[in-house]
């Protein structure tokens, strides 16, 4: 990280539920950038889940206005005065106890957004304590985990030189959870972000650990591709 300034300033939150990348700002000029972007939804957000029921559609986009509920929940109406969407993908894991892994890319950043999207589709996450409370009691965590993040190209402040970049942040360690470690969930893992790793403008780094979460190290396999996921709802 080299030598700090000024305290590192959060750029955005998690779930406390939710584990992976988080950004945080080393100045309040990145701050601000990166608080555009965010405004700007230039930011392009993956998040991977496991849920153990089958979603009433497997891919495509959830979108509705949210309101509170019961007990701390929010629920999705059919309103969209003021809409949640998130768009996914996802996918039975093989040897995977009827587990199905999703792919996530929220549009906006509502509370709960996508542990309520994915209780909508009658899938919600594996583990959730507020909206899977019938496996909460069985599993380690809730298996949400922020997976990967976007960022645009010409904002010096923000990457070097300018120049895009991804960073990937995998599920690794016993913190994460026998799941999210399982030879099912690596393998689809790979068939999802292999192809989104290759020979192509701007930098990718490969977060290595959990614990570490601010120290990147180069990924071996390569630079981003312009787009990702081309021709999916996940597109970016």
């Amino acid at each position: 990280l080299g030598p700090l300034q000024e305290p590192l300033l959060p750029c955005h939150r998690l779930d406390r539920v939710t584990s992976g990348l988080m950004a945080v700002a080393k100045s309040r000029e990145a701050a601000s950038e990166m608080a555009l972007l965010l405004r700007e939804r230039r930011v392009h957000k993956y998040y991977v889940a496991l849920a153990a029921g089958k979603p009433k559609k497997k891919q495509g986009r959830v979108i509705g206005d949210m309101a509170r509920s019961r007990r701390g929940q929010w629920m999705l109406t059919r309103e969209r005065s003021n809409p949640a969407v998130t768009h996914f993908v996802s996918a039975a894991l093989s040897e995977g106890g009827g587990c199905h892994a999703f792919l996530l890319k929220p549009a906006t950043g509502r509370t709960h957004q996508l542990r309520v999207a994915l209780k909508s589709l009658g899938a919600p996450v594996l583990g959730d304590p507020r909206y899977a409370a019938s496996s909460a009691g069985c599993e380690a965590r809730a298996y949400l985990h922020a997976a990967a993040m976007r960022l645009p190209g010409g904002r010096p402040s923000l990457t070097a030189g300018g120049r895009p970049c991804t960073v990937l942040c995998p599920p690794v360690g016993e913190a994460a959870g026998s799941r999210f470690v399982s030879a099912a969930f690596s393998a689809w893992w790979e068939s999802t972000f292999e192809g989104a790793v290759s020979e192509a403008g701007g930098d990718a780094f490969y977060d290595s650990s959990l614990v570490g979460g601010l120290e990147y190290h180069s990924h071996a396999r390569g630079e981003v591709l312009s787009s990702w996921f081309a021709g999916t709802p996940v597109a970016s």
